[in-house]
């Protein structure tokens, strides 16, 4: 149900004109068409016509005028809570297209660090360009076998990111259950239910934020976190909402913006090269995805 149904449905409507004025009006403009000039005898049911007919036209405007919301050229209802920011994102990301290309290429930036860059395709080959990263700020082929995609502790293939469940349940039980697996295991010794969570937590924020996957699967991945408990409305700024987040490491803090369905800025960062970077002083990483064709020259 969209915004209109839903005010349709808790607004009360004007009852619609009944059938015996519609066959009158309409007998009345039949007997008028008929006549190039029209006897004093034949105006008066044209006259009555006219006054049954504006009660129909009364009530479409009435309706119209009630279901406009309150401000004209915004149907979004506010934003109330942590859990609204998310939800109006993931409708957001669905509707979204995808773009396509041969390389799955990030942008990684952070105040008072190098850019870095990363172009993954489809069959596990990537290359990076930034100092502090191997090459020191050339472009790298990575020299290795091909590798997963790191989606927060978990690995996988393109095929497996790109088949995962558009579902929010579906999807954080998939992630969840994988974590046991994964032989992360943050405090050394076995998994707490807590850091389970936490790494679940920490996938689903690398599949909103970096990883390739579909708008519905990225849609999921939103509602999902909005289903979880410990997530804190902080409040607008610059970009979006500010939204605290429980992960592994703690409590990550990130800017969303509903308008684009994307994480302007995180203080959590999980690589698709696998590990995780978390800030807790604050500082905050920007990460743009997109699909292209072009590597950049060397």
């Amino acid at each position: 149900m969209d915004d209109i149904e839903m005010l349709h449905a808790v607004r009360p409507q004007p009852d619609a004109p009944a059938h015996a004025a519609y066959t009158a009006a309409r007998a009345a403009l039949l007997e008028r068409a008929a006549s190039p000039s029209p006897t004093a005898r034949r105006r008066t049911p044209w006259r009555r016509a006219r006054w049954i007919l504006i009660p129909a036209v009364a009530a479409a405007i009435a309706a119209a005028l009630v279901i406009v919301p309150g401000r004209v050229g915004d149907s979004r209802p506010p934003i109330m809570s942590s859990r609204d920011v998310l939800l109006v994102a993931a409708d957001t990301a669905e509707r979204t297209p995808e773009g396509d290309g041969t390389y799955w290429h990030i942008t990684i930036t952070k105040e008072g660090a190098a850019t870095q860059e990363y172009w993954y395709r489809r069959d596990g080959h990537f290359w990076i360009k930034g100092k502090g990263l191997k090459g020191e700020g050339k472009l790298l082929e990575w020299p290795m076998k091909p590798q997963p995609f790191a989606v927060g502790p978990l690995r996988m293939t393109f095929e497996e990111l790109r088949s995962l469940a558009a579902d929010e349940n579906a999807l954080y039980t998939r992630l969840w259950s994988a974590v046991p697996e994964s032989g992360v295991r943050p405090s050394g010794g076995p998994i707490t239910a807590a850091e389970q969570d936490g790494l679940a937590m920490q996938a689903l924020l690398s599949l909103i934020s970096e990883a390739p996957v579909s708008p519905q699967v990225r849609a999921a991945a939103y509602r999902a976190l909005a289903s979880r408990p410990g997530v804190v409305d902080l409040g607008e700024t610059d970009g979006g909402r500010r939204l605290q987040v429980p992960v592994a490491s703690g409590k990550g803090t990130m800017i969303v913006d509903p308008d684009t369905g994307r994480i302007r800025e995180t203080s959590v960062w999980a690589p698709l090269t696998g590990g995780m970077a978390h800030d807790p002083d604050g500082g905050m990483w920007t990460i743009d995805a997109e699909w292209t064709d072009q590597l950049p020259p060397g």
